[in-house]
């Protein structure tokens, strides 16, 4: 009876405890490089959620606000910088990176006439629950991401200026780019959207264009 007892508890609670079954094991560099729209991305989601979550020791990275959470956020830059810093990258980025090198100085006009500034573009996110209001510029070969508390105002006159870092870019592809903060040399990478309406960086943070024209 007690064997019986068990067995309905484990089949009660399957989806929690997955009474024993094995987590899938993923590259959690991967994770992190992968473009968004890739099949291995999507059915990895699942899996590259949990093995981030537990490198930096969280229970879900994705419902962490990483403006309020310092600590938290510096794991998650430094999980970042070791996936792309040379010799401890995984091979899948490292071959990402090493194929956005040469666009850095003269293959960036395709994304530069969608997402950039000297087009009449900057790009906005918005969390109304964290109060927190994020813009992101692309100009040639810089970017500037800017993070404001918003202050329960809806004007951007009185919101207060948390942060402010920028360093080089340079397109992937036509959907994706990658970026170095140049005041700690943390690697950041976006996927675009296919019609360039949306972004989402490499904390899954969400940002909408806007057309300043």
């Amino acid at each position: 009876m007690k064997k019986i007892y068990s067995i309905i508890i484990c089949l009660l609670f399957l989806l929690v405890t997955s009474c024993g079954a094995e987590s899938k094991s993923v590259d959690v560099c991967r994770c992190l490089t992968e473009p968004s729209n890739s099949e291995w991305n999507k059915e990895n989601q699942d899996a590259c959620r949990d093995a981030i979550s537990e490198e930096i020791g969280v229970e879900n990275w994705e419902k962490v606000n990483m403006s309020e959470n310092i600590e938290i956020s510096a794991k998650f830059d430094a999980l970042a910088k070791r996936c792309t810093d040379n010799g401890v990258s995984s091979e899948t980025n490292s071959k990402v990176i090493e194929d956005s090198e040469p666009n850095s100085n003269n293959e960036n006009t395709q994304l530069v006439t969608n997402i950039g500034t000297s087009n009449g573009f900057i790009w906005e996110s918005i969390d109304l629950k964290a109060q927190v209001y994020s813009t992101l510029a692309f100009d040639d070969t810089i970017f500037r991401n800017i993070v404001y508390l918003m202050n329960d105002k809806t004007n951007s006159e009185d919101f207060s200026k948390m942060l402010e870092v920028s360093g080089p870019w340079s397109a992937v592809d036509a959907n994706n780019a990658l970026g170095t903060i140049t005041s700690n040399n943390v690697n950041v990478s976006w996927t675009f959207s296919d019609d360039y309406s949306t972004l989402t960086n490499n904390k899954g943070a969400i940002y909408k264009r806007i057309n300043m024209k």
